[in-house]
């Protein structure tokens, strides 16, 4: 007997989301970008006007730019992988493709409520629930983004926001089938 792949491991999901560019990402790249072509027009002005002081320091400082704009270019480009293996979720921020942050983690059975995202809107009832808040989703108005309500050890709720594949659904609803609504 010929297991498929989507048929083998049925209780483990990866997957990766991109953080969508909002209105507000573009502008602060191109901050980003300013911010480097200034400090290259400082350094050379200042150069200029120090030449034999700071002639020698233009490479270093060029340097020094270039490792700046680097480091904060990769906070522009995130993306949410979130892993579902035996019972549990946990999510992780990419940045820059290269640096991972574990940003949540809980047991599928802490879950009360899986719910999708309606016109990009979390019921307000559901919202004024939790006490922390959670994004991990793409972007709040794509069709995959759900929310769950989870209650964490200490009492407060948790408002989650994730962005689901079709077999993430099935895994999830696997482990916590009460969760959902529908």
């Amino acid at each position: 007997m010929s297991h498929s792949g989507s048929d083998f491991l049925p209780n483990f999901v990866e997957h990766i989301v991109p953080l969508k560019e909002t209105r507000l990402v573009l502008p602060k790249k191109l901050m980003l970008i300013g911010f480097a072509l200034l400090l290259v027009v400082l350094v050379f002005i200042a150069s200029f006007s120090f030449l034999q002081i700071l002639t020698a320091l233009v490479p270093v400082a060029l340097i020094l730019v270039a490792f700046v704009v680097w480091y904060l270019w990769r906070f522009v480009s995130v993306e949410f992988e979130y892993t579902v293996m035996q019972g549990e979720i946990s999510f992780e921020a990419i940045y820059g493709r290269r640096q991972r942050k574990k940003v949540y983690s809980t047991p599928l059975s802490r879950v009360e409520k899986f719910a999708r995202v309606e016109n990009g809107r979390v019921p307000e009832a559901d919202r004024a629930r939790a006490a922390k808040e959670v994004f991990c989703a793409s972007a709040m108005k794509n069709p995959n983004t759900w929310y769950a309500l989870v209650k964490e050890e200490n009492g407060e709720t948790t408002l989650l926001l994730l962005e689901l594949t079709e077999k993430a659904e099935k895994t999830l609803r696997f482990f916590n089938n009460r969760a959902f609504l529908g």
